[in-house]
């Protein structure tokens, strides 16, 4: 994993008692583990995206480098990257804060900025911005109001970053002293879809440390697919997934491109755990075979523990090759008939891997109800996320592509 890197932060200053909000862009986020300003780590932080990530400032004093942690290490010091530490919070400022209001509360409140589609995320977020709309606040304000012009472009470019358009014309029109745009009501709904967490199957073997507790599903596909799961554990086999474990759209950006697989982002990808199989055909829960003497296609298998009869050739990895071995009295179910029946399927012809880094095999994508030159991205993306986060994202110059049958195309 790459080291981080801190290109720039805004707002730049801050009152010396914290509470800050402070946008940060860069490269290699993903994964952050905190954010320090100085020697002190920032009270919250939430990850927008691989560039782009929010904390809250910590107290301070004087001028301090702001820098990110993750597992790949510690960003290092530029000077584009300092925050600082202005003052004492002005008297005005105290009378409006909630007491009972701590950072760790603020914290979880930034991050449901983030693209959280669960029903209960969802829902909170609903009742969160029905109460921003109609009372003008959720609790008393943690943000001082700004002082002189430059922590005025600090707060509208933090709200660009968020791509909360609307919040911003609002606080414009407030400092204006004009109406503002009225929220709709009818815009504060819950998506029609959301991802729902599913258990994911984690057999014992040397693939279980590697494979996640739950993956994440779209609401209208979840059903069909523990159906298919349900059909599966009944023979004593296992469908181990890698994910998707959570869904964020990419950030927009100067320089950014539709994404390679639009699907994904759209709740219709399932990835299968690539350490499940080509490791021990025999024991593994997913195998590549095909019968033995067959000179066919090698099809997706699960492996049922139990004895059988049938005798196959099977893939299994050996250093940086694939080999094709005998793989004999044993028991298989054929997948792909069942993960059909829950709408996903891998590619045709099924890609048998030639590599240990071949993984295309483990990639089953779902394009039930999309119509071929009718479907806009646009109106998938809106099926899972709210129009101020596909306007933020990469996706936001391809909203009138249309499916073509095999991919969204201008």
């Amino acid at each position: 994993m790459a080291t981080p890197t801190v290109t720039s932060v805004s707002p730049v200053t801050g009152p010396a008692a914290g509470g800050t909000l402070v946008a940060m862009t860069g490269t290699g986020f993903t994964g952050a583990l905190l954010a320090g300003f100085g020697s002190t780590q920032a009270s919250s932080i939430s990850v927008l995206s691989d560039t782009s990530l929010v904390a809250v400032s910590p107290p301070g004093a004087g001028n301090v480098n702001v820098t990110v942690v993750t597992p790949g290490g510690i960003s290092a010091v530029v000077p584009t990257a300092q925050f600082g530490y202005v003052g004492t919070v002005p008297s005005t400022t105290t009378s409006t804060l909630d007491p009972a209001i701590t950072s760790q509360i603020v914290g979880a409140l930034i991050a449901m900025i983030q693209a959280n589609n669960s029903p209960d995320a969802v829902a909170a977020q609903s009742i969160l911005l029905r109460r921003l709309a109609l009372s003008g606040d959720v609790i008393g304000s943690r943000v001082p109001a700004p002082r002189n012009i430059t922590e005025i472009g600090g707060y509208f470019n933090l709200l660009e970053t968020l791509g909360e358009s609307t919040m911003r014309e609002q606080t414009l029109a407030g400092i204006l002293g004009v109406a503002g745009p009225i929220p709709s009501l009818t815009s504060l709904q819950p998506q029609p879809l959301s991802m729902v967490s599913m258990t994911n199957d984690r057999p014992t073997g040397a693939a279980q440390a590697s494979l996640p507790l739950s993956v994440v599903v779209r609401s209208d596909f979840i059903g069909a697919v523990q159906d298919m799961l349900k059909q599966v554990h009944a023979v004593n086999a296992t469908v181990p997934f890698a994910g998707p474990t959570s869904l964020m759209l990419p950030a927009r950006g100067p320089s950014s491109t539709l994404p390679a697989d639009p699907l994904l982002y759209l709740g219709r990808v399932l990835t299968l755990a690539p350490s499940a199989a080509l490791q021990a055909p025999g024991t593994d829960p997913l195998v590549i075979a095909r019968k033995a003497g067959s000179v066919g296609n090698f099809e997706l298998w699960a492996n049922v523990l139990s004895p059988g009869a049938v005798n196959y050739q099977a893939l299994q990895i050996a250093g940086a090759v694939v080999n094709n071995v005998p793989l004999n009295n044993v028991s298989l179910v054929q997948l792909a008939p069942l993960l059909a029946g829950a709408g996903f399927y891998p590619a045709s012809p099924f890609p048998a891997p030639t590599s240990p880094t071949d993984i295309a095999w483990t990639r089953m994508a779902n394009t039930t109800g999309l119509i071929a030159g009718t479907t806009k991205l646009g109106d998938e993306l809106a099926l899972l996320y709210t129009p101020s986060l596909i306007a933020a994202s990469a996706f936001a110059a391809a909203l009138d592509y249309r499916w073509d049958g095999a991919k969204f195309a201008a």
